[in-house]
């Protein structure tokens, strides 16, 4: 699903913002976050593309096929369909990543040449879900490893290969302007994956931000609005540059490191 703004503001493109699920999740997300983000961004005068892994929503393929290095490839291979997409600006692409989602988008930006990042209860350590694939799942019979997990068949390939992925790695090299928000009460990963993010990332332009009492998925109005409200000004600052102001952004990155408690 492509949302695009009803005027374009530049004549070089309009930039874009790709949003990427967590793990049984999909491209609208939990309470439509993710379909409100996108309408705020088009608003704010930037595209976005939502879509499904492969085995996740209504993408082809089974769940219990899905891997993390899958839709790692599957993230790639949305940026460079974007990339290609006619009125869009190449060079000002942003990602937004949600959970494990976040783990993918923070494995792809420094490669794939991303402007901005914003990452949203982002997992850190993805090793770290082996052990909570045990304790939350059972094993299905007959099945070689695989697990059922709230109805999803989570694969042994699954399991076995997530401590391959090492998003914090991979995040050092990426320079770019990067927004982390965190949930004050997540019920599924520690603020320490939010801190993790923020010590490990490449840019000197960073912000972390606790959402008090929000859980895992900002399932609220007000948390809800929050989360909105911060990512889209993220990229409207750091995205949304018209001719006029390129030259002035050109200079040296001034340092904007900031942590915040909201």
């Amino acid at each position: 699903m492509i949302h695009r703004p009803v005027e374009a503001r530049s004549r070089r493109g309009t930039p874009a913002v790709i949003f990427l699920h967590g793990f049984t999740g999909d491209r609208m997300e939990s309470h439509w976050i993710f379909v409100k983000c996108a309408r705020a961004l088009a608003k704010a005068g930037i595209a976005s593309l939502r879509f499904d892994f492969y085995g996740s929503g209504e993408s082809e393929g089974e769940f219990r096929e899905v891997t993390l290095q899958g839709e790692i490839e599957d993230a790639r291979a949305a940026v460079d369909f974007l990339r290609r997409y006619r009125g869009i600006d190449r060079n000002r692409l942003g990602l937004l990543g949600l959970s494990l989602g976040g783990a993918v988008a923070a494995s792809v930006a420094r490669d794939s040449q991303i402007g901005a990042l914003v990452l949203w209860a982002a997992v850190a350590r993805p090793a770290e879900l082996r052990a909570l694939a045990g304790q939350t799942s059972r094993p299905i019979v007959e099945s070689e490893g695989a697990r059922d997990y709230s109805g999803h068949a989570v694969s042994a390939r699954w399991i076995e290969n997530i401590s391959k992925v090492d998003p914090l790695h991979s995040l050092a090299g990426f320079e770019k302007p990067t927004l982390i928000i965190h949930p004050e009460k997540d019920e599924i990963l520690s603020p320490d994956h939010a801190e993790d993010y923020y010590n490990a990332v490449g840019s000197v332009i960073k912000q972390k931000i606790i959402v008090s009492g929000a859980d895992h998925t900002f399932s609220s109005i007000p948390w809800e609005e929050e989360v909105i409200r911060r990512s889209v000004d993220w990229f409207r600052v750091h995205l949304l540059v018209t001719e006029g102001e390129e030259d002035k952004r050109r200079g040296p990155d001034r340092l904007a490191s900031t942590a915040a408690r909201v």
